[in-house]
């Protein structure tokens, strides 16, 4: 929050990763943010307008009176940890502020959305808003169907888009405002920092570097941890990290979603492993939760697990104890054409000791089968699944993953 101050945010509305450690804490930062926030589509659990937080407000820049609305992520409630906050549908909400704000007099709509590419197509297409600045797929993406422009940064910055908007305004003999977008693309590379941020920036590294940057061992073999090979197939850092997820938990399956593993970055074959390098594959505060489910309800959890097969989903599941085989033409629910677990053939009588994270657990992301699971190991006496990674380099010193087929995709 501070650094995005330093910056001087102008419109700011939350994703699903601004509830990651619940509801207090979002409250908590969205109070120290100097920015105006937007979020049309959220509530408080009585239902009431969040404090600090408007649906949307006007802007008048140049004779031009821009209306903003802001719509947050509106499946939050099942990839994150938004506690008694409500979440309406986006489109609905944006029908409701686009219609407000063109009664209040505004020329252009502008939605700040944090959502899909597929959803942000689908409010282009029903023609409520002029500009839609998106985030959420992490992937450079810009747009224009000749009335509504979309546009979306990469990831972590790395690009940048600026949409600029020429506009001719014709006051007879009705107002009629007419325009055209401009995308620039951005390379943050070649960017200069701002001194004032950059000076911050070195500050806080070099505080959170001194506890980090200890060694805890080394791989030798290359850690593949890049969004697009942790959500699509079977990887040596993700059989590594649900290998070390299983062993811990004395469990006979570990389940890790490709989209707990973060970094987007490969580690070469002989890099020095630091506490670091483990919490950038693994940010998020997760605990290892073992749970005992069915062999049939462990079939329903792993036919979740790759349901989005093929579209670079976060719900795209890393094993350990079971070699799958799938169909990547089957329809969802049905891609699983083979399954061993625990070195056999899968049992749907047979009752089995699971390991994952409690975000899983807790039916998150799909996984709505674990919901039926008996807890084993969950809570407060549930470790860190980064500790438990910590612990698994220290003990080995160096470690060498590879992968071994346990996932194919047909």
């Amino acid at each position: 929050m501070e650094l995005f101050n330093l910056i001087g945010v102008d419109v700011f509305t939350p994703g699903n990763h601004e509830f990651d450690f619940g509801e207090d804490i979002f409250r908590s930062r969205m109070g120290d943010l100097q920015a105006t926030r937007l979020a049309a589509n959220l509530r408080d659990g009585a239902g009431n307008l969040m404090p600090g937080f408007a649906d949307s407000r006007i802007i008048e820049m140049d004779g031009v009176r821009l209306g903003v609305f802001g719509l947050t992520e509106d499946e939050s409630d099942k990839r994150s940890n938004t506690g008694t906050l409500r979440i309406a549908p986006a489109i609905e909400t944006a029908r409701r502020e686009s219609r407000k704000l063109r009664e209040a007099g505004a020329d252009l709509i502008v939605a700040v959305t944090h959502s899909e590419w597929k959803d942000d197509l689908r409010l282009a297409k029903t023609g409520l808003v002029d500009v839609i600045l998106s985030g959420h797929d992490h992937n450079l993406f810009v747009a224009f169907d000749g009335r509504t422009a979309i546009a979306e940064t990469q990831a972590d910055g790395a690009q940048l888009v600026a949409v600029d908007l020429a506009i001719s305004i014709s006051d007879a003999p009705a107002r009629k405002v007419t325009w055209t977008p401009r995308f620039r693309i951005l390379d943050t590379a070649d960017a200069a920092p701002d001194p004032a941020v950059a000076a911050r920036a070195v500050e806080i590294r070099a505080r959170l570097d001194k506890g980090l940057d200890e060694p805890i061992g080394a791989t030798r073999t290359e850690l593949d941890g890049r969004k697009a090979s942790v959500r699509t197939r079977e990887t040596a850092l993700g059989d590594f990290l649900a290998d070390a997820m299983r062993e811990a938990a004395g469990a006979d399956v570990a389940i890790l979603n490709g989209g707990a593993i973060r970094g987007d970055a490969v580690l070469a074959s002989g890099a020095t492993l630091t506490r670091k390098s483990v919490l950038a594959a693994l940010p998020f505060a997760n605990r290892l939760v073992t749970l005992e489910l069915s062999g049939a309800d462990l079939r329903a959890v792993l036919e979740s697990a790759y349901g989005a097969l093929g579209k670079d989903a976060g719900r795209f599941a890393q094993i350990s104890g079971a070699r799958l085989r799938l169909r990547g033409d089957a329809v969802p629910g049905s891609r699983l054409s083979s399954i061993e677990a625990a070195g056999a053939p899968l049992d749907e009588m047979r009752l089995y000791k699971v390991a994952t994270n409690d975000y899983l657990a807790s039916g998150k992301d799909g996984y709505d089968a674990f919901l039926r699971a008996k807890p084993l190991v969950s809570g407060d006496a549930a470790p860190l699944v980064s500790a438990v990674v910590i612990e698994a380099i220290r003990r080995a010193g160096a470690i060498a993953p590879r992968t071994d087929g346990r996932i194919t995709i047909e």
